[in-house]
């Protein structure tokens, strides 16, 4: 039937109010709605505008001529990016497409990449596409683990004081308190801009052979939930109970395609195309990050409302999980004839990730808190592919750090100012998500030594509410009620470990990094060293506030019955306390304010990342990190013992703050460190770093055991005076005398020694 038969109705936002027309919404005046031709614009009588209504993806149609494009829109389309996802599809009447009916709303953050077109042309609308270039399977891309997706714009997003929309908002909120309580409310800076562009672009016949290849990979629904069940993360929490809730309606709400063994039958391509097309048109609907109920924020994306954010968050699990089908996972590896062939699922399943982000980003939805999850994850999933000082690594955390900003993740005070904070299922999962963004960003400028790409001093969300994942998906009163039970600082008083107790912890520590960062890595002036020590005693007392369950005791290696994933916790806690001492340690030590503790801090730091190597047995299903545990904590450690090796500066054989720290425990704990580099494959994502490290530390305790050094320094070490050491006819200078890379070990330009004088005159 002709739409132009039916009588004229209403037409609602998603918010619930009437729609207005285009010529009275881009003049921002108000409109009567009437149809079909709104009393302003019949009065107008402007020509070649045209009094049309749009909602979704069809006009209202009116019994206007068709406008014409108008100059801004023209710039706007040229703007936008072009993406041949097909530019001469029809939709079709697909089956399944009842399941999720098109978006009938475009929010803020609808996709600025496409134009308005007339009523006449509106099956041949301008879309973004996907290049011709892109790979449609994982063994098409090569190495590449993500489609070279051209994304669609993801809308204005956040803006903040420094914007014009923070001057233009004071200017709204003036002039709706002179306006009449009668007038038509003005809008949000940003809610209104581009909601009548199309936001799912079509698919080409590429783009749709990328879709086919994500759903070709999802595994049975046995495989599936047994790979997913086999990784646990300890700081996911959340994200792990939707992303299980997300798989097992996967299964429940498409058994037809998706069996439940492996030996089931699998949908052919027509089948799987109708899915990709209704995936497509749920991904281009905004997903709400305010509510409140989270069985209304987790229906968004499961059931039939399936995006491709939601298989993307399951191709996390499966690719970690699928890293461990070896040697040390036989339960899991059982799935699978050989390592090779875990291998395989392993870059099959991080391509789908990829894919999945890039497709969501084409659908110009606007970004949303599970793709950011995504795109945390696929940094540390591109780190254990290609190591964590790789450029691919920091692109990606980069882009990540960016959307986390576009998001205003980073600024929960502008968000409400002023506002007593309710915790929701949403916010305190925004919490969750930038403090981890932001830890990880200085877990990486720690590693790699370079700036980290996001400051304390613009990061005004607070830490999340120590509360259990299960709360949060609970109702309403029972949330309020756990949140009472917390104590003045947010932790809870049961004394339990929970995801948040972890993000919370290591997000407060990770604050102090980025100030000690400012003075290793910053430019301005002297830092004095009474503020280092204030900066020492601070981190101090917020270890000593840390939940009792947090702390790291002598007997937990050995206590078999403590859970694996809570000695990790306590292990990774520590260590990350013990690096923020070794950084303030070594500024101090710089100043001239060295007290013995910078030796005493790394041999602890070695110590207890040695850990992981001489209890494999117990962490084997933490191997996956061993790589990066040995170079994040163990290296620059061994790098200052093996400096104490060469200049020795123990008096009388013992250290006076920790005994256990000796000439012959050095030697001890560098021979181990040794061993563990030497574990790791020259092919690992870190084994070059690894090597090259081992090299030198191996080089040192041969100077150390077999030159005549060796009995000079014994001789220090039995009490004879140090001066005795300069006799020794040889350059203690040792980075300017090996061949290797002595700057791996280098952390931020600090064990590096100084040149003397005589040496830079010769």
């Amino acid at each position: 039937m002709d739409s132009t038969q039916t009588p004229p109705r209403l037409l609602l936002r998603k918010n619930g109010r009437p729609q207005a027309c285009e010529p009275c919404r881009k003049r921002k005046v108000a409109c009567d709605h009437s149809q079909p031709i709104c009393n302003r614009c019949r009065k107008s009588k402007r020509p070649g505008e045209v009094c049309e209504y749009i909602l979704g993806d069809s006009p209202a149609t009116s019994n206007e001529t068709p406008r014409q494009t108008r100059p801004r829109e023209q710039r706007r389309a040229s703007r936008a990016p072009s993406i041949p996802l097909t530019s001469n599809f029809q939709p079709t009447v697909i089956p399944i497409s009842q399941l999720s009916p098109r978006p009938t709303a475009v929010s803020r953050t609808a996709s600025t990449a496409t134009a308005t077109t007339s009523p006449a042309r509106s099956t041949t609308q301008h879309r973004p596409s996907i290049p011709a270039s892109l790979p449609t399977s994982p063994d098409s891309a090569g190495t590449a683990a993500t489609p070279a997706v051209t994304p669609a714009v993801l809308g204005i997003g956040y803006l903040g004081f420094t914007s014009f929309c923070g001057i233009y908002e004071e200017t709204r909120s003036s002039l709706k308190q002179l306006q009449p309580s009668s007038a038509a409310p003005i809008g949000e800076i940003g809610t209104t801009a581009y909601c009548g562009l199309e936001c799912s672009p079509p698919l080409t016949a590429q783009a749709l052979e990328t879709c086919l290849t994500i759903l070709r990979h999802v595994p049975d629904r046995e495989t599936g939930l047994k790979l997913f069940d086999s990784h646990l993360s300890p700081s996911d929490g959340w994200i792990r109970l939707a992303a299980k809730h997300m798989m097992i309606s996967l299964y429940n709400t498409f058994p037809q395609y998706f069996p439940a063994g492996e030996h089931g039958r699998r949908p052919d391509d027509a089948q799987l195309t109708a899915l990709a097309r209704t995936i497509c048109g749920n991904t281009a609907k905004c997903l709400s990050d305010e509510e409140s109920d989270p069985a209304r924020w987790m229906a968004q994306f499961t059931g039939t409302n399936l995006r491709w954010e939601s298989l993307g968050v399951m191709f996390v699990y499966l690719e970690l999980a699928a890293r461990y089908l070896g040697p040390y996972r036989p339960d899991v590896g059982s799935r699978f004839q050989c390592v090779d062939e875990g291998t395989k699922v392993v870059m099959q399943y991080r391509y789908c990730l990829g894919a999945c982000i890039e497709l969501t980003k084409a659908a110009g939805s606007g970004g949303n808190t599970l793709l950011l999850f995504m795109c945390s994850k696929r940094t540390i999933i591109e780190s254990l592919f290609s190591g964590d000082a790789s450029f691919a690594c920091w692109q990606l955390h980069a882009e990540t750090v960016a959307l986390s900003t576009f998001l205003g993740f980073h600024d929960e005070v502008a968000a409400a100012p002023g506002a007593g904070y309710k915790p929701t299922v949403c916010s305190e999962i925004k919490r969750k998500l930038f403090s981890y963004v932001f830890y990880v960003d200085k877990v990486l400028a720690s590693f790699a030594g370079r700036p980290p790409l996001i400051s304390r001093r613009y990061a005004r969300t607070p830490p999340p509410l120590d509360l259990k994942d299960d709360h949060l998906l609970s109702d309403e009163a029972s949330l309020a009620r756990h949140v009472a039970a917390l104590d003045e600082n947010g932790w809870n008083t049961k004394g339990e470990l929970y995801s948040a107790t972890i993000v919370r912890a290591r997000v407060m520590l990770a604050h102090i990094r980025d100030e000690i960062f400012e003075i290793a890595l910053g430019q301005g002036s002297v830092t004095l060293v009474e503020t280092l020590l204030e900066i020492k005693e601070r981190q101090l007392r917020t270890v000593a506030g840390f939940p009792d369950i947090m702390t790291l005791r002598e007997e937990d290696v050995q206590n078999r019955k403590l859970d694996i994933s809570l000695l990790y916790t306590r292990l990774i806690m520590k260590l990350e306390h013990l690096q923020n001492m070794f950084f303030i340690e070594r500024l101090l030590a710089k100043r001239g304010h060295d007290d013995g503790a910078l030796l005493s801090v790394s041999f602890e730091m070695v110590s207890k990342t040695l850990m992981f190597w001489t209890n494999m047995d117990r962490l084997s299903c933490m191997n996956g990190d061993f790589e990066w545990l040995v170079m994040a904590y163990a290296a620059p450690g061994g790098g200052i013992l093996c400096m104490e090796l060469l200049k020795p500066t123990l008096q009388g054989g013992h250290h006076p703050q920790n005994p256990q720290v000796s000439r012959s425990s050095i030697i001890q704990k560098l021979s181990l460190l040794v061993g563990f580099l030497d574990w790791v494959s020259p092919t690992a994502p870190n084994g070059d770093l690894c090597a090259d490290c081992k090299v030198i530390i191996q080089r040192v305790l041969d100077q150390a055991l077999n030159s005549p050094a060796a009995s000079a320094s014994s001789a220090v070490d039995g009490g004879l005076p140090a001066g005795v050491m300069l006799d020794v006819p040889m350059d203690w200078d040792f980075s300017t005398q090996l061949d290797f890379n002595f700057d791996l070990l280098d952390t931020f330009d600090w064990l590096r020694p100084e040149v003397s004088s005589s040496q830079q005159s010769s």
